[in-house]
């Protein structure tokens, strides 16, 4: 390892939705409204609820949650099209950031990446994306952990798994109670905004060199 890296971190644990892989919600909700009968807002302010949370800790079956959301917007249509709408987020990788985290592991970085998912969305991205995540070590979903940031108990299995130190981890990740989340328990936290900033954070924590990005 170089030696600008002694005293820096030894692992990156990052969040895939908003951060390596740009999405957006409001897809899900548009296709949804335009199922149901019910106001527009009511549609947006219904997703994601506490079954949607559920969903991403493995307590509901898919199949479960689509009849869930059918119920509760009166949805017109079967199981396939409405997981097609649900399923309908993804807008692609962000090669910035992508390359940031190619060129931390090239420096002997641990890459790690921890995302809320559930099991409809994991079998999209995680096919679709395959190449861009390649980067990381290894991938831990909520449905597998059956705990969801921002819950201690997600991070703490993670961190148990590959036995990395708090201190000695950096979490990135778009949503700032997720990454206050990860200092409570002793992380150091980064909320992501885009690739230059991250760049600059990182080199900062001494990852990445001042004059490389």
């Amino acid at each position: 390892m170089e030696e600008g890296l002694v005293d820096a971190p030894k692992a990156v644990l990052c969040d895939l939705g908003g951060v390596v892989i740009r999405i957006d919600p409001d897809r899900i909700r548009r296709r949804w409204a335009a199922r149901s009968p019910l106001p527009a807002s009511e549609v947006h302010a219904a997703y994601p609820d506490a079954a949607y949370e559920a969903f991403e800790r493995d307590e509901l079956s898919a199949g479960e949650y689509l009849a869930h959301v059918r119920e509760r917007l009166q949805l017109q249509g079967d199981d396939d099209e409405l997981a097609a709408d649900f399923n309908d987020l993804y807008l692609g990788a962000d090669a910035a950031v992508v390359d940031l985290l190619w060129r931390l592991r090239h420096r002997g970085v641990r890459l790690i990446a921890l995302t809320n998912s559930n099991r409809l969305h994991h079998q999209v991205w995680s096919r679709r994306f395959s190449a861009e995540l390649g980067v990381f070590e290894t991938i831990h979903c909520s449905h597998d952990l059956r705990a969801r940031k921002p819950e201690r108990a997600a991070f703490e299995r993670v961190l148990d798994a590959h036995g990395l130190a708090p201190s000695a981890t950096v979490f990135v990740d778009d949503l700032p109670a997720n990454v206050e989340a990860a200092r409570a328990l002793g992380l150091q936290g980064l909320v992501f905004t885009g690739a230059t900033t991250l760049a600059d954070d990182l080199a900062r924590l001494g990852l990445l060199d001042t004059a490389a990005h």
